[in-house]
């Protein structure tokens, strides 16, 4: 017992020694954030259930590093409101203050920052100069208009989604791998460089053009709903999903994606759709466009496919022994429907005459 009671007591001194260096600017900073209001009513410390202020060993959400100073900061849905300057915070590792109401935050010079949650906030502008190691960021559902990312070289996640953000340049940004930036205003997008990207999620845009090619380790890319009128996508040999559905497009073309399984560009203005020396196609959907026809054969992977809502006299998807589903519904001009060598097909929705072998009557979905 008596040698429990030894432990904790050194383990309090030495917690409250760190808590007693914690450096003055950093005691300062943070004395100030928590005398400020919060948003309903009463101090952010307050909001944290802070009863001492001069006591950092006794804040909740705070770890601290040997020397003293802050290592992280976890305040996540406490309500807190305001600025939140934690400039020159010299050992701060890792902040999630997500979920509140800041309007602001400063976390310039922060040279051992890793993991910045700043999303679900108020935020207007953000400043991260000075932070080389910061490796996720975070500011999904604020109100950013600019983002100024400056030079963070171990970047690998970046989550802007639901901002107001116009123009995003993360260029040969080397180890990025994860760009969230879906539903912004943005109206330019530039990738180019970004050799470790493999997942990149830009739809609810407003990108008339966008340039993907050299992305070799792209393997997810989402464009849904921007205002895309060709896409030609070539040479992306890991990219596995291509979405490009609700656009305005009228040319898309898919060349030497090795990888390529699903295509969904539905509710486009579709008149050519081509694809090349894409062995592992399995999923098409090019539903409610303006093809009046096309010629999808020899896929030796592919599945199912749904051509609904077009305007087809003619398709021709023989020689796919892997498929299983096609749907050409509502195509009225639709005469000659190709299913030859399609040995899997197990249901074609749509109305026709006498297309191949045991198809001689229309089902309906």
């Amino acid at each position: 017992m008596k040698r429990t009671l030894m432990l904790l007591a050194t383990l309090l001194t030495i917690t409250f020694a760190w808590a007693q260096k914690l450096p003055k600017n950093e005691m300062n900073a943070l004395k100030s954030f928590l005398s400020a209001p919060a948003a309903k009513g009463g101090t952010n410390a307050q909001a944290l259930l802070i009863t001492d202020l001069g006591n950092p060993a006794t804040w909740p959400g705070i770890t601290f590093n040997p020397d003293g100073s802050a290592k992280s900061i976890s305040w996540a849905g406490k309500e807190l409101a305001g600025n939140l300057n934690l400039t020159g915070f010299r050992g701060l590792q890792t902040i999630d203050v997500s979920n509140n109401h800041l309007t602001s935050a400063t976390l310039s010079s922060n040279p051992a920052l890793r993991a910045v949650n700043l999303s679900r906030n108020l935020l207007s502008d953000i400043n991260i100069n000075g932070c080389r190691s910061i490796r996720v960021l975070k500011l999904n559902r604020n109100r950013l208009s600019t983002l100024n990312l400056g030079d963070l070289p171990e970047l690998t996640s970046l989550n802007i989604a639901s901002n107001r953000i116009a123009a995003l340049d993360v260029s040969n940004s080397a180890t990025l791998k994860t760009l969230n930036c879906t539903g912004n205003k943005m109206q330019e997008l530039v990738v180019s460089g970004c050799t470790a990207l493999q997942s990149l999620y830009a739809g609810y845009n407003d990108l008339a053009s966008i340039e993907i090619s050299g992305l070799e380790s792209l393997q997810n890319l989402n464009l849904t709903s921007n205002r895309l009128t060709t896409m030609y996508v070539q040479n992306l040999p890991s990219l596995n999903t291509l979405i490009v559905s609700d656009n305005h497009l009228k040319e898309l073309a898919a060349q030497n994606c090795r990888s390529l399984s699903d295509i969904f560009a539905g509710y486009n203005d579709l008149t050519g759709f081509s694809v090349e020396n894409c062995p592992k196609l399995q999923w098409v959907n090019l539903n409610w466009n303006d093809l009046t026809s096309i010629t999808l054969t020899g896929q030796s992977l592919l599945e199912r496919i749904n051509l609904a809502n077009n305007e087809l006299t003619w398709a021709d998807l023989s020689f796919n022994p892997m498929l299983r589903y096609v749907n050409v519904a509502n195509n009225d001009m639709l005469s000659t429907l190709q299913l030859q060598a399609d040995t899997q097909l197990q249901q074609v929705v749509g109305a026709y005459d006498d297309w191949g072998d045991g198809w001689s009557e229309a089902m309906q979905e």
